[in-house]
């Protein structure tokens, strides 16, 4: 994962190589291309055509809906959103430490429960990212990093960490040179490749599941591999616990850079500019939805067919992630419980149509097939692709709609973090 851009350099014109056969990336992959120097016209994609003036019935903002109104809804849902992250973490924490006290299946289960438990919430906030705000980093024009490559990283070389077929000794927990602790982690997690992960929810997931060899189910790593005594088991279990509480940190961390009361990227969001902070606010689920849905996890995995290119393979929570992700979007845009979203602050014709467009794409994220590792690896006629060819198609069309309402309001929304 990059900072404040597209992660790992896949960028549209590398998803249009990777693709032998489907047209309809290749018309994606040429929107995306143009669509971060200029507002686009609606792609010719799967998704649903453009709302027309007739149908923009949404009603005006009222005196209440001022933009810092706005403006600090949005910072207050990301210290919710982030804080909730936390919460469901701290579960995890715990669900890990019962299952390195008794090792059992049953606590092993309960451990990879609560991981897929808290997958949803931080996938809800990833549409603070691509923002200039603490998750990617304060300052992405001189290059200030933020903990997102610690967190989120994906795909993983599996044998940099642990064992996998055929290598009984692979990784650098079988490597007894190797210390178990912060700084060894931090200083390898992608260093000199971006796949060789060490930090974050997917090193976690794989130390929960293992390798994932089953066609139609997640990984099957056994609880015997966190029983004590034995030397190499006593660092993978020093080394689950140790990652676990490395990420609780990061996301503290950005959990209190939003606090209201006394967080320092919330005071600077709100000191900036209004019409510049909207422009930034969106162009997070803008940039979420068309690069980092639309073309890193749906399209590029679709085009490669490659089951390793699956963000959350290990689990086959891939798409939960990618419902939680558009609800997300949802709730940044929209707003929640009182809260209003960036849409308060748009024109209502606009507003109307990126409603519709996300109406569309939570529909279609609701029936993607599981596991979507057996989706990425079917041959290009399987029936079982349409949904989220389709889901692309409408993620490219939300992306534009949202770039659309932002220029029309006089603000500047950056599609891909660029």
């Amino acid at each position: 994962m990059g900072v404040a851009t597209v992660h790992r350099g896949r960028v549209a014109g590398g998803l249009a190589r990777r693709n032998a056969s489907g047209s309809w990336i290749a018309l994606a992959c040429a929107w995306l291309a143009s669509a971060c120097s200029a507002a686009p016209a609606h792609p010719s994609t799967p998704a649903s055509p453009p709302l027309a003036a007739s149908r923009a019935t949404a009603v005006p903002a009222s005196p209440d809906d001022s933009l810092s109104t706005v403006l600090r809804d949005y910072s207050r849902a990301a210290f919710t959103g982030y804080a909730e992250t936390v919460d469901s973490l701290e579960t995890l924490q715990r669900a890990v430490a019962e299952l390195l006290a008794r090792p059992t299946r049953e606590s092993l289960d309960r451990a990879r429960a609560a991981w897929i438990a808290c997958r949803d919430p931080y996938s809800r906030t990833e549409a603070f990212r691509f923002s200039g705000g603490p998750i990617d980093g304060l300052d992405p024009v001189r290059g200030s990093s933020g903990p997102e490559g610690r967190i989120n990283a994906w795909p993983i070389d599996e044998a940099f960490l642990d064992y996998v077929l055929q290598q009984p000794d692979a990784g650098l927990i079988s490597d007894r040179r190797v210390p178990i602790d912060e700084p060894s982690l931090v200083s390898r997690n992608a260093a000199a490749d971006d796949d060789q992960v060490t930090l974050g929810y997917h090193a976690i997931e794989f130390l929960l599941w293992g390798q994932d060899r089953s066609r139609d189910g997640p990984g099957a790593r056994p609880s015997t591999d966190y029983l004590p005594g034995d030397p190499i088991r006593e660092r993978r279990r020093a080394c689950l616990a140790l990652i676990v509480e490395l990420l609780l940190r990061d996301l503290r961390g950005v959990r209190d850079a939003w606090d209201p009361a006394q967080g320092a990227a919330a005071r600077r969001f709100l000191a900036t500019d209004a019409k510049l902070a909207l422009g930034r606010a969106l162009s997070g689920p803008a940039t979420l939805a068309a690069f980092e849905l639309a073309s890193e996890r749906l399209g590029i995995p679709l085009a490669s067919g490659e089951q390793e290119d699956e963000q959350s393979c290990f689990s086959d929570n891939t798409h939960r992630d990618i419902a939680a992700d558009i609800e997300g979007i949802g709730r940044v845009l929209e707003g929640r419980g009182g809260a209003r979203g960036l849409l308060a602050a748009l024109d209502a014709a606009h507003a109307a149509d990126v409603r519709e467009r996300l109406a569309h794409a939570r529909r279609l994220a609701a029936r993607i097939s599981a596991p979507f590792d057996q989706v990425i690896v079917s041959p290009p006629e399987d029936p079982r692709r349409r949904v989220p060819e389709a889901l692309v198609g409408e993620l490219i069309g939300l992306a534009g709609a949202i770039q659309r309402a932002g220029t029309d309001a006089g603000v500047h929304v950056v599609i891909g973090g660029g």
